[in-house]
């Protein structure tokens, strides 16, 4: 199958790119024979900024299949975190997508640093395609293990480098492997091409990604996620998984159910999904829509450990993100680190899983790591069978008046309310309760921010919430600060609304 652009023949949706395995490692073996010929160092290190095409996948397998470590960029940061990153991470070769000039353009690189631009032009850079058509393509050269060293969110500072301790024997890479793990659970999953429908540079439609092409599947890259061209996409290119987030669920449960209806997802086998919260009702509802294909995982970009759950065990298990898959135990623990029992809410470690560390950060690693076990930071409970289910993170949990309020079972009793469209729930400080539960939302068209409004949706949670963890405040917005994978950046709504009650 050769390389084509594709577009959906019943909806004017973006671009999407159905890429053919065998094309991908043939631009993968010539990329890592470039950097051959360009004397790059076989464990040196590659940033790679670009959007969901093939280039980007051409640069990443030949990178990480020839010894290299690749770290995967943002094109959502700012220039100077750019920047920022290409120095934290001793970056010494830069590959950047045209579409992304300003952000490179005046990128500060070690001197002799090579940069190409691929998918057009940007001054100063190598063309990727133009040098690519220059290398032979070496069948054999893929032949050392490297690497992908993703770097955690800065929405709470600077973003920080996961590092993993260095392969020493050929490929599959660590990715690779995950990747390829997580479709090999479900039969069929790899049966048929798989999608990519989020910013490819994320952790985890990067190692589906590679897991996909390890398992000998073609891909689907959509350049930007579209509710009905993701399901004209699945339909014409007879997709079997896809990996979505929480966010997704919602703009596809809004289309009109003629719209749902046009599009035949038979061939689906597996969409896997993670990365933030998802409402039971949601979930509910895209069960009942895709079929019991739905798999949830929890876990990070670090490696530490993972959960998962099938659509089956979910529906027996309402809430939980599922049993160990990754690491050997998961261990819930209080403060001074005893463990707790069932049913008894701590902090998730997992045990025995991948040994990681962040770049030049030991005092956040130590915070994170404990002999074998690592966290990321949340708090959960383990139910009799092992079953995990997660409250929210440490750091967002809200102290009012002496009780603990978990904003993630907050904003899920407002799931399914007609009028919202988004929402985020944070503890704002108060003199009398400490910290006041305040709810920010974003109103679906055809609902007014006025009084009216606002007393519906307080009626609506006093009627699904004890009265401690009912909204004492709701705030109208226009957008919350959602992150491209659904995670909500309640940093910079809290902050918002301390500066508004400060001012």
């Amino acid at each position: 199958m050769a390389l084509t652009m594709t577009p959906a023949e019943t909806h004017r949706g973006p671009r999407v790119h159905a890429v053919d395995r065998e094309d991908v490692l043939r631009h993968a073996r010539k990329f890592a024979a470039l950097l051959d010929a360009l004397g790059v160092d076989q464990r040196a290190t590659v940033a790679l900024l670009g959007g969901n095409t093939p280039h980007f996948m051409w640069a990443l397998r030949g990178a990480t299949w020839s010894g290299r470590k690749v770290v995967p960029l943002s094109w959502r940061w700012t220039a100077e975190d750019i920047d920022y990153v290409l120095g934290d991470s001793r970056a010494t070769v830069l590959v950047a997508d045209a579409a992304h000039a300003s952000l490179v353009g005046a990128a500060h690189l070690p001197s002799g640093a090579i940069r190409f631009a691929m998918n057009g032009e940007i001054e100063g850079f190598r063309s990727l395609e133009a040098e690519l058509s220059t290398q032979p393509d070496h069948p054999d050269i893929l032949d050392l293990a490297g690497d992908i060293m993703p770097y955690t969110s800065g929405t709470t500072g600077r973003p920080k480098g996961v590092v993993r301790p260095t392969q020493d024997g050929p490929p599959p890479t660590f990715s690779a492997l995950r990747g390829a793990a997580m479709l090999e659970r479900t039969p069929g999953a790899a049966d048929g091409p798989h999608l990519v429908c989020t910013p490819i540079y994320h952790a985890a439609p990067l190692f589906y990604s590679d897991g996909a092409l390890l398992l000998g599947t073609d891909l689907v890259l959509m350049e930007k996620f579209d509710p009905e061209g993701l399901l004209a996409a699945i339909e014409e290119h007879q997709v079997a998984s896809v990996f979505m987030v929480p966010t997704q669920f919602v703009r596809l449960l809004a289309l009109p159910q003629e719209v749902r209806d046009r599009h035949d997802l038979s061939s689906l086998r597996l969409v896997v999904h993670g990365s933030a919260p998802v409402a039971p009702t949601v979930k509910e509802a895209m069960i009942a829509w895709f079929g019991p294909v739905l798999y949830e995982f929890y876990g990070g970009s670090e490696g530490g450990g993972s959960t998962g759950i099938s659509s089956t065990e979910w529906l027996a298990h309402r809430g939980s993100v599922g049993k160990v898959v990754s690491g050997s135990a998961i261990r819930i623990l209080d403060e001074d680190g005893n463990e707790l029992p069932p049913h008894t809410e701590g902090q998730v470690w997992f045990d025995g899983g991948q040994e990681w560390s962040y770049r030049d950060a030991p005092e956040k690693t130590q915070r994170a790591r404990r002999g074998s076990m690592s966290t990321l930071g949340d708090i959960g409970y383990l139910d009799e069978e092992g079953y995990l289910y997660l409250c929210d993170r440490r750091t967002d949990l809200i102290l009012t008046g002496g009780m603990n309020v978990y904003p993630n079972q907050v904003e899920n009793a407002f799931a399914g309310h007609p009028g919202i469209a988004d929402i985020c729930v944070v503890g704002v400080s108060d003199a009398e309760w400490g910290q006041r539960v305040t709810a920010v939302v974003e109103l679906r068209p055809g609902w007014e921010p006025d009084e009216s409004t606002r007393e519906a949706l307080t009626r609506h949670a006093r009627e699904r919430l004890a009265s401690y963890q009912a909204p004492k405040r709701i705030e109208f917005v226009t957008a919350l600060p959602r992150t491209e994978t659904g995670k909500l950046s309640r940093l910079a709504v809290r902050e918002s609304l301390e500066d508004r009650t400060n001012a």
